[in-house]
């Protein structure tokens, strides 16, 4: 893992830097998601496939809570040079 993928990850943990990030990827920059509705998800899962025990990990996972209702689940995942097999990868997330 690179220096740059580290810093993209630790700055993007922020909840207020994430619900800016969120807002205008998703939102046009409306003010929708705001950083104490954010919970932080853990980043890896695990699932069995072809009798073998698999682990993704992504960049940056969090739950979006707004009146105590589960709305959402952003997840981030930073790319340095493109991977066009990446959205299968979110997919299986």
């Amino acid at each position: 893992m690179g220096e740059k993928d580290i810093s993209e990850k630790i700055l993007e943990d922020y909840d207020d830097v994430f619900a800016d990030i969120v807002n205008v990827l998703l939102f046009g920059g409306e003010r929708r998601v705001r950083e104490t509705e954010l919970v932080s998800l853990k980043s890896r899962s695990q699932y069995k496939a072809d009798g073998r025990l698999h682990e993704q990990e992504r960049d940056v996972a969090k739950l979006w809570q707004r009146c105590e209702i589960r709305l959402a689940v952003f997840g981030i995942e930073n790319q340095t040079t493109i991977d066009d097999d990446m959205i299968f990868r979110v997919l299986g997330y």
